[in-house]
């Protein structure tokens, strides 16, 4: 499975974004050149999630996706998320606050992100990765409500 934000077979981020990504820019700088090639790697069974902010959801991107033959997970539009990237990128601003003096720029920034991507323990993914089906419960006994995640 793909991620939005990036693949856990290879463990680097897919792309640095900088300034306002429109669905444009999705479509350009993410889906054509790294998600889209990796999901077609991955053969037939893949299948992409993303959530529903506005650029993922512009029609240039629903359009790209459709003709490039990716499956794509539907996301409700107020559903929980569940998604473990965003424990990922809580655990990484720990880890950048905690080790490093503030950035003095992006590129600065961008640095102290990589140093401490490179630095996440495996066991980290591997939790989040298989705790998905308590999550998936978790959501599913609160019908669809508040979870601890």
């Amino acid at each position: 499975m793909v991620w939005g934000a990036f693949s856990l077979h290879h463990r680097t981020p897919l792309v640095h974004v900088q300034g306002n990504l429109t669905g444009i820019r999705y479509r350009d700088e993410i889906l054509q050149p790294l998600a889209v090639p990796t999901l077609q790697q991955m053969g037939p069974q893949a299948v992409y999630q993303d959530d529903n902010a506005r650029p993922h959801r512009a029609r240039v991107v629903n359009d790209f996706l459709q003709q490039s033959g990716v499956n794509r997970m539907e996301w409700p539009a107020c559903s929980p998320d569940l998604h473990p990237i965003e424990n990922l990128w809580d655990e990484l601003d720990r880890k950048v606050r905690s080790n490093h003096p503030p950035h003095r720029d992006v590129q600065h920034l961008y640095q102290m992100l990589q140093a401490e991507w490179q630095a996440l323990p495996q066991r980290i993914f591997t939790t989040l990765v298989n705790s998905m089906r308590t999550r998936c419960v978790e959501c599913q006994n609160s019908q669809g409500g508040y979870t601890h995640y």
